[in-house]
């Protein structure tokens, strides 16, 4: 089938650049404007949001259910990313002693360096290896490093981020580690590591800088194209995605031939506030899909289990997204918590307990408020920033002019 114009000038979908190159997508200009006047209007205590009239017919849309949610919006698989690594790499791999031994991989939160590399060493297939224990770490115990790695076997590290700790005693393990991988004494190895860690190991490791690469930015284009690509794996009849106040469409329309008229700005707004990370991207997607009731509305195990109300969902306008913020009055006990759970990608309460300088009860009552506010939430036993959480954080840790990443 021979490629359209449009195909050959679109860009990678997953797109592997060196970290210099990475670039947030930007908001659009009036918006930005117009956030700084709310900001001002909030400030002296007068103006309300300017409302456009609700759509006519749309009184009674809802909110999906989980279950038809994961089928237009389904969770975020990771072997694309894989894919598109292993075309980045080629060359690299290709070579029988490479310039440099190791790459790594930095990633924001919630942008799926370590799935992505646990995916692409399952197609090697090449060993993956496991992060040291707190208690090692603390210790500077590098045995769990010589008992997984040899010279003459090729390696996947996914999680950098888990070989330190922000202690005095913290940083020894990774500075040998970096060392011996960056001179060639543990073969050949992919680093992943997270970019809040990074930053960090950035200013107290001072050796050679290894070849360094992202996943570029999704931007507005990027995301449509992600968006359209899983709702279209749902179903044979193609879904339109509407701004539930204007009726602008928010997705290119499914069918090339339909003029959509104006567009929606959402997803360009969306790209610009989570900076083109797409796990955050996706999940405030994913919690602002709605739809109309249907006369014989579609259970889960059906035939048609995706089956969506006159094929239309509804996306909530961007004005009227509740994004998560910061607590009142929130201070240094709330910037503490946060900026460690980012540099160190989550952290057990127990851990928490031994690098801040809070009590226990200090540190369970921050992360209850955080919780409340939806910025931070337990994954399994490690306390985590969320992803619609992490815009409001980064910029919060970044106006306290914390050690913040290059994302």
């Amino acid at each position: 089938m021979p490629t359209s114009e449009n195909e050959k000038q679109a860009p990678l979908l997953w797109d592997y650049v060196p970290v210099a190159e990475y670039k947030p997508p930007a908001p659009p200009v009036a918006q930005s404007v117009r956030e700084r006047l709310t900001f001002f209007r909030r400030l002296i205590g007068g103006g309300e949001k300017e409302q456009e009239p609700p759509l006519e017919g749309t009184e009674n849309i809802q909110a999906l259910p989980d279950w038809q949610l994961d089928c237009i919006a389904p969770d975020l698989e990771w072997h694309e990313p894989a894919e598109a690594l292993d075309i980045e790499l080629k060359d690299w791999l290709a070579q029988e002693k490479p310039v440099s031994p190791v790459v790594v991989m930095v990633g924001p939160p919630h942008n799926g360096h370590v799935e992505t590399l646990t995916a692409w060493a399952q197609r090697q297939p090449w060993p993956v290896v496991s992060p040291p224990t707190a208690t090692q770490i603390l210790a500077g115990d590098d045995t769990w490093l010589s008992k997984q790695i040899t010279e003459a076997t090729p390696w996947v590290f996914p999680r950098l981020e888990r070989a330190y700790l922000r202690h005095p005693n913290g940083l020894t393990l990774v500075r040998r580690f970096l060392a011996k991988a960056y001179a060639g004494d543990l073969g050949r190895g992919i680093i992943g590591c997270d970019s809040w860690a990074w930053a960090l190991l950035r200013h107290v490791w001072r050796g050679r800088v290894p070849v360094t690469v992202t996943l570029q930015a999704f931007d507005e284009t990027r995301l449509a194209r992600h968006f359209r690509q899983l709702a279209d794996a749902s179903g044979d009849r193609p879904l339109r995605f509407i701004q539930s106040d204007n009726g602008r469409d928010v997705l290119p329309p499914p069918d090339a031939e339909e003029t959509a008229g104006e567009t929606s700005n959402f997803l360009q707004l969306l790209a610009a506030h989570s900076r083109g990370i797409c796990g955050i991207a996706h999940a405030i997607w994913r919690a602002n899909l709605q739809s109309e009731p249907d006369e014989k509305p579609a259970e889960k195990g059906d035939d048609v289990a995706c089956r969506i109300a006159n094929q239309t969902v509804w996306v909530t306008p961007w004005r009227e997204i509740a994004h998560p913020c910061l607590p009142s009055g929130a201070g240094r006990d709330e910037a503490f918590v946060l900026h460690a759970l980012l540099l160190h990608n989550g952290l057990a309460i127990e851990l928490m307990e031994r690098l801040l300088p809070l009590s226990s009860g200090q540190i369970m009552g921050t992360l209850i408020h955080l919780e409340e506010s939806g910025l931070a939430a337990l994954d399994e036993t490690v306390w985590k920033v969320t992803p619609q959480g992490y815009p409001a954080v980064r910029h919060f840790l970044q106006a306290g002019d914390y050690l913040i990443d290059h994302f």
